[in-house]
């Protein structure tokens, strides 16, 4: 472990029968001072790689590692990144639905209890609000957190693969008709028209973009180097029609942003991408397709993922709130409650 490690922790796993009891610190660690063994530990993961992780730093994020050291050796992390200063500090593993939690070495005694003991840790931290999605369900729910259920939908794919809902076939089939073409995107040819969907795209939700250009621009040089960056773009008489951003994650085709101009919905774009992406992962060997997460109260984004096909699967955010990042959500709650309660009258 790196000199400057901050060892905010030490527990000690009790073996069993002639085993002795295991060491165990947990230490909180800036991603650049984690050692090489960090790779290793998350290779299947790519939102928990150092490029990607790095990419956050464009949102004013550090890049941290919760790590849990074995009699010295490394040998578990929850990845995370830390945005905010002071009593304001946020932590996720990882931001914005992609998934995070705990990653340990095959086979390693005590997990879960070690999982335990860095969730104890960053409760312990003060972190005005932490979340972990734990989308592969490698951690016990911590007292210290609520738990938060969330959904996706997991589809089968293959290189014939189409989707089960004969509307969608036929729009795929019209975008084809209609010369419809995805290429991998290109940040030196597409990256104004790319803002200019984002921009759109936001505009039609009543909101700002979320993420900045330069965000953009990191993920486009991290996209040259790692396979594992899907970026596909599409355009019409050379304007902008759609883009979609997939990861892998997992041996798993993530479906994280996409975005459109309206005025080529008549071309079905947004279908034929996600058709097309399945269509290119599933040849190179990955057989499933991640939709996202979808919020409880979206019915129509639920409705319209369903037509993909594939079955929901449920997955629980450990969320905590302290301090300052606790009495903004009470507010939050309270005008949330209020503006129910108001629409409700209306009603009646």
């Amino acid at each position: 472990m790196e000199p400057n490690a901050r060892v905010r922790n030490r527990h000690v796993i009790a073996g069993s029968g002639r085993h002795r009891a295991a060491r165990v610190k947990i230490h909180h660690l800036a991603l650049a001072d984690a050692p090489p063994a960090y790779d290793a530990l998350v290779a299947d993961s790519f939102f928990a790689s150092r490029g990607f992780l790095d990419v956050w730093r464009t949102m004013g994020g550090r890049p941290v590692a919760w790590a849990a050291t074995v009699d010295g050796r490394f040998a578990a992390v929850i990845p995370g990144v830390e945005l905010g200063f002071g009593p304001i500090t946020r932590f996720a593993s990882l931001p914005d639905g992609c998934y995070g939690g705990l990653f340990a070495e095959p086979g390693l005694a005590d997990a879960a209890a070690i999982g335990d003991a860095l969730m104890d840790a960053i409760a312990a931290h003060g972190y005005a609000r932490s979340h972990v999605f734990d989308g592969a369900g490698r951690l016990r729910q911590n007292r210290g957190f609520r738990a938060q259920a969330c959904e996706t939908r997991l589809v089968a794919i293959d290189p014939d693969w189409s989707p089960p809902d004969a509307k969608l076939q036929s729009e795929i089939r019209k975008a084809a008709r209609e010369g419809v073409r995805v290429e991998r995107y290109d940040a030196a040819r597409h990256e104004a028209g790319f803002l200019a969907l984002v921009a759109m795209t936001a505009a039609r939700q009543g909101a700002k973009p979320r993420y900045r250009a330069r965000f953009w621009q990191r993920l486009a040089l991290l996209a040259e180097t790692d396979a594992r960056v899907r970026w596909r773009w599409c355009e019409h008489g050379g304007r902008p029609a759609a883009s979609h951003v997939y990861f892998v994650d997992g041996g798993t085709l993530v479906s994280w942003q996409d975005f459109s101009d309206r005025a080529f919905s008549f071309l079905k774009p947004n279908q034929f991408i996600r058709w097309q992406a399945c269509r290119d992962a599933a040849t190179d060997g990955i057989r499933t397709l991640n939709l996202g997460a979808t919020p409880d109260e979206a019915a129509g984004v639920t409705f319209y993922k369903c037509r993909w096909g594939g079955e929901p699967n449920r997955y629980v955010v450990q969320a905590r709130w302290n301090g300052i990042g606790a009495l903004v959500r009470l507010r939050d709650e309270r005008r949330a409650g209020a503006a129910t309660l108001a629409a409700a009258t209306l009603v009646r």
